[in-house]
């Protein structure tokens, strides 16, 4: 999740040509999908429209490192990744900071893509990060725009996002989100629109938002399909991902060597329309969000992010 707008110069290293597509609306942003070239077919079946093992930046990545302390290395190594490199993004710990020391996703490191995309699949191969008991870390691979505009005259700048996220303080949760709506003003005070699902995947307890206009989340049922005792496995890379169509989005993820669907979300006013770059980043919440909003310390030692690949997939 980011909530700082992708327009800012500090996020984007090519801001002037980026203020002139904004000027000119969404459809220079259509002409940047499709315009990197894949990098590899990714195994058998159909060929991605766009790939990268993360060996290098390639050009193909804007990094954000916001806090001191803050990395990101293309490259590096690690035994469990398929080519044994991989993306590490590295949020700083600090035992000295509270709860409310820089928290929020403005802190986040962060990478996304140069390329923007339109409906299709996003998979990838990810390490979880961990923390101690009592603190948080929100890790996210996600899709996301807001350029303060509000397309739909509800007062309220539109913010296209697609969100996969996992939360260290609280391991056993993947929290999923599909936002509308974005913006927060002079005073800090949050306006919003969003769907959001909390799977626990220790009990197969399923947790919903209590209301698009609120982050608190309620039990509303359970599935013992989704029930995956140990998750997530010490040191474990999971393969995991969005499909996103014209009508619905998919949340997913591989468990046992089956794709398994977290939530099928049919709502037409949260589905994104308009082309979106692909995200990672992690960072620190004042809160755990489930399964209740209580105070999070902040990490005392650094969290780490890593991505062993990444795939998009035309619809």
């Amino acid at each position: 999740m980011r909530r700082a707008s992708r327009a800012s110069p500090r996020t984007s290293p090519a801001w002037p040509l980026v203020a002139a597509w904004l000027v000119l609306g969404c459809a220079p942003r259509d002409a940047r999908v499709g315009g990197f070239p894949a990098l590899d077919a990714g195994g058998d079946g159909p060929a991605p429209i766009f790939s990268s093992e993360l060996e290098a930046n390639a050009g193909l990545w804007n990094v954000q490192t916001i806090r001191p302390g803050a990395t990101v290395v293309f490259g590096a190594s690690h035994a469990n990744a398929g080519d044994r490199l991989v993306a590490e993004l590295r949020f700083p710990g600090d035992a000295s900071l509270t709860s409310t020391d820089a928290a929020g996703p403005d802190m986040a490191t962060e990478i996304s893509t140069r390329q923007y995309f339109r409906f299709g699949t996003f998979r990838t191969r990810v390490q979880f990060p961990t923390c101690a008991p009592g603190e948080e870390i929100a890790s996210a691979a996600f899709m996301y725009f807001n350029d303060g505009r509000d397309g739909d005259g509800n007062g309220i700048a539109d913010n296209p996002e697609l969100d996969f996220q996992h939360f260290c303080g609280t391991p056993s949760f993947l929290v999923l989100t599909a936002w509308a709506d974005f913006e927060r003003d002079a005073d800090g005070q949050e306006t919003f629109a969003k769907l959001s699902r909390a799977i626990d995947l220790s009990t197969g307890d399923i947790h919903d938002g209590v209301s698009p206009t609120e982050r608190a989340f309620g039990k509303t049922g359970n599935s013992p399909a989704l029930v995956h005792a140990g998750f997530p496995a010490p040191g474990a890379f999971y393969e995991l991902g969005i499909e996103w169509q014209s009508t619905h989005v998919r949340f997913f993820i591989v468990l046992d060597d089956a794709e398994l669907t977290l939530w099928d979300m049919t709502d037409a006013r949260y589905v994104p329309q308009v082309p979106l770059p692909l995200m990672y980043n992690l960072w620190h919440p004042a809160t755990h969000w489930v399964p209740q909003m209580t105070p999070a310390d902040y990490p005392t030692n650094d969290g780490l992010l890593r991505v062993d690949w990444i795939r998009f997939f035309a619809p």
